[in-house]
This record gives structure tokens, sequence and C-alpha cells, in this order.
């Protein structure tokens, strides 16, 4: 054997071991990966205002029944509407390779990067609500067509009974992509309608207490509004209080309240009929937390789940469906 043919063997054998052993490297790592997601079955959820949305509180409790069922322990963050905090939190599980982030993204492309540091870590991104480049599937809803339907119902209600004419408050959520989307449905479908609807103010509110304060101010500024629709039932819940702290008849029946989610107050006052509060798109919030957790276990499993988008449904006065989302939180 010549020295060239040598050392061309020679270099062969080492590429060969090289090879073998960065496979080996990788196949370690991806057992060790493995092995410690096996060990860590947490599902983390960040959730901005989880706390202090009632409907959102229902569904997350679900979640974290139907994960302990299922071998699984569900951690919720909130962070209110702090952005960097959320983000900060979430890097925090990456670095501690949770096997599962799920995310409501007030503003989705602020996500991008903190979501792709994830999935490079081997850790599955779910985005609830909402769709970012980045990740494994959404769990949510379908934003702008369930407000719509909000909207639509509400013009349909006006077109009926005050021939189409009327001034309405919305209630929205501009910081949220969510909100700006069930905003926008809402809105719209309202004015596709009763084109002869004024739109005469639009604020922020999701929480009863927002609600309430937003809507005392906005019928002080315009007392002969009739009509408010909001992206949260919580919000639109003050605004009925606000209606009739400021003397209006509960029963007006030139008047029309209307929400998002389902929450159990909201229902509550379907159940019973006879109030300005006529309508609500309820969250079938069991199904929605148990969605979050069945998807993350698929996923896990190697699964390709797509999208679970979960509908909301119209609930109105005196409907047998108030009684049967109440049932499902425990009411």
């Amino acid at each position: 054997m010549t020295n060239t043919t040598r050392d061309l063997t020679t270099r062969g054998i080492t590429r060969r071991l090289a090879v073998m052993a960065f496979g080996a490297a990788i196949l370690a790592t991806a057992s060790f990966s493995t092995s410690a997601f096996a060990e860590n079955k947490k599902i983390a959820v960040s959730f901005p205002n989880a706390s202090v949305i009632g409907a959102v509180i229902t569904s997350l409790e679900a979640a974290k029944a139907k994960g302990k069922e299922m071998g699984y322990d569900v951690v919720v963050d909130d962070p209110g509407t702090d952005l960097n905090k959320q983000i900060n939190t979430i890097k925090t599980w990456v670095e501690q390779k949770v096997p599962v982030i799920v995310v409501n993204t007030l503003q989705p492309a602020a996500f991008e990067s903190v979501a792709k540091q994830a999935r490079e870590a081997g850790i599955i991104w779910i985005t609830y609500g909402q769709k970012i480049e980045n990740q494994d599937a959404t769990v949510g809803y379908a934003q702008y067509p369930d407000g719509r339907t909000l909207g639509e119902y509400a013009g349909e209600w006006v077109t009926k009974t005050q021939g189409g004419k009327g001034k309405a408050i919305i209630l929205g959520y501009e910081k949220g992509v969510w909100g700006q989307q069930r905003g926008a449905g809402i809105k719209e479908g309202l004015l596709a309608k009763a084109p002869g609807v004024e739109i005469v103010a639009e604020q922020d509110a999701i929480s009863p207490t927002e609600g309430l304060n937003v809507t005392r101010s906005l019928l002080q500024a315009h007392p002969d509004a009739n009509i408010i629709l909001g992206v949260e039932d919580p919000a639109t819940e003050g605004a009925y209080k606000a209606w009739i702290a400021a003397g209006k008849d509960k029963a007006d029946p030139t008047g029309f309240i209307g929400g998002m989610d389902g929450t159990v107050p909201a229902l509550k006052l379907l159940k019973e009929g006879g109030t300005v509060y006529r309508g609500s798109m309820a969250i079938p919030l069991v199904q929605v937390g148990y969605a979050i957790v069945e998807t993350a276990d698929k996923l896990l499993k190697g699964e390709k789940t797509g999208d679970v988008i979960v509908p909301l449904e119209l609930v109105t006065e005196k409907s047998p469906k108030a009684e049967e989302y109440l049932k499902q939180q425990g009411e």
C-alpha cells in the first residue's frame, strides 16, 4: 500500500468515526430530551388577564382538571397587559424545557422570535385564539366571524324593532389583535344589517369595573345611545349596571346590550329574559379547556392536529342554551 493510499484510507476511517460519533451524540441528546420531556409532564399557559375574565377562568380550570386526569400539570401565568413580563416568563419556560407552551398573544408578531426559540428547543408551541408563523397549532376561535354574528343579530333586532335606527357604543379591546378582530366583526355585522345605526363611541373595556365606569361616562356624553356591544361579556355586564344606574329602564324596549364569551352573569340575565341584555356569543368553555390539553397530548405523541377551532354559539333571551351553558360552568 502506497503512502497516498494509506493516507486516504486513514482519512476515510477518521471521517466515518467522526460521523458515527456525531450521530451518537445526536441520538443521546434526543434521548435525553425525550426523557426529560417525559418526566416533566407540564403544560404552561401564558394568558393575559386570565385571572379577571370569568370565561377564561372557567376554561383554564377545565384544562387543569383534564390535565390532571391525563397526567399533566397545567400551570397558568397571568402577566396582565405587560408584554415584556409575558415574554420573559415564556423565555424562562424555554430554559426550563417545559414540554408544551400555550400562549394567548395580544400582539402575535411580538412572539415570533421566542416561539421560534421554543420550537428549536423541541418544545411544542400552541397559540390560543390566534395564529403565528412559528407554532405547532392554534386552539381557539374564529374571532372576527364570531364577533360578526353578534353584530348581525343586533342589527337584525334594531331593524325589526327600531326601523334600523339607533346609536351604538362599542366596548372593545384594541390592545389585543383578538379584540381588534372581534370588534371589527361586531361593527361590520351591525352596520351590514342596520346601516342606519350611528356608532357614537368606541372605548376599551373588558372587565365589569371597566365596563361600568366607561359606559357611565359614555352615557353621560351620549344619553340617547341605545345599543351597547362588547368583545367581552364582563364589560357588557358592567355596562348593564351603568344603564340601570343612569336611570334607564332595565327592560327598555328600545335598548340592546350584548357581549361575547357567555359568562355566568350574562347567561343568567339571558335565561331570565325581560331585560335589555339580549345576546351573548357563548364559548363552550369546558370543551376549549379540554382541547388545550388533548391537543398538547397529541402533538407530544407526534400527531399532526392542525388548528383546533371551537365555534362560539349565539345565546339569546330565554333560550334553553343559556341554561345549558350555565350547567357547563357549574351553575
